[in-house]
């Protein structure tokens, strides 16, 4: 059995039905398998980012491919040679999920960004959106982020940092392991 490799496959283009189909069919074609992906229709743009496994050669041979993938789909491609995912992590670290509610203003999601910098914690996932009020239909901002804690952080501290950011923002922020 062939050794396998990762990249990560990126696209934007014109949303339309079957561009899923599309591109994993032209990855099953290499032999390639899809081990995590996040799509989302962005205003009228579908964007995909998927962790692709596969025989080295065949990653090279879907890369060089980019050309006619793309002239098949209306997506512009960018692939990119990865490590395996489980070598990423380097130190220990704790899963959190935050969430965040507020009235949509500015800076919320570079507040919050740069308070998680500053203490070394990373962000593994991100998603944002915006919504009406039900009653009011106020725009009102939503945030999700998969944290990844360094094992060194005392959570009181974390939690104080966010309360900080909570103030500054008038959000409602939700911390929780896992």
């Amino acid at each position: 059995m062939a050794e396998h490799s990762y990249a990560v496959l990126s696209a934007l283009g014109p949303d339309r039905p079957g561009l899923v189909a599309e591109v994993t069919e032209f990855l099953v074609q290499h032999g390639c398998n899809v081990e995590e992906s996040r799509m989302a229709v962005l205003g009228a743009e579908f964007g995909i980012m998927m962790l692709v496994r596969g025989p080295k050669d065949e990653l090279d041979r879907l890369s060089a491919s980019a050309d006619e993938l793309s002239q098949r789909t209306g997506l512009q491609f960018l692939f990119r040679a990865t490590a395996s995912p489980f070598s990423r992590l380097t130190k220990p670290v704790v899963p959190f999920s935050l969430t965040a509610h507020c009235l949509d203003h500015e800076g919320v999601v570079h507040s919050v960004a740069e308070s998680l910098y500053q203490l070394g914690v990373n962000i593994a996932s991100l998603e944002t959106s915006t919504y009406s009020a039900p009653t009011t239909g106020t725009p009102l901002f939503r945030m999700h982020a998969i944290l990844e804690v360094p094992t060194s952080l005392p959570v009181p501290k974390l939690r104080a940092s966010l309360s900080e950011i909570a103030e500054q923002h008038n959000l409602d922020i939700e911390l929780h392991h896992g």
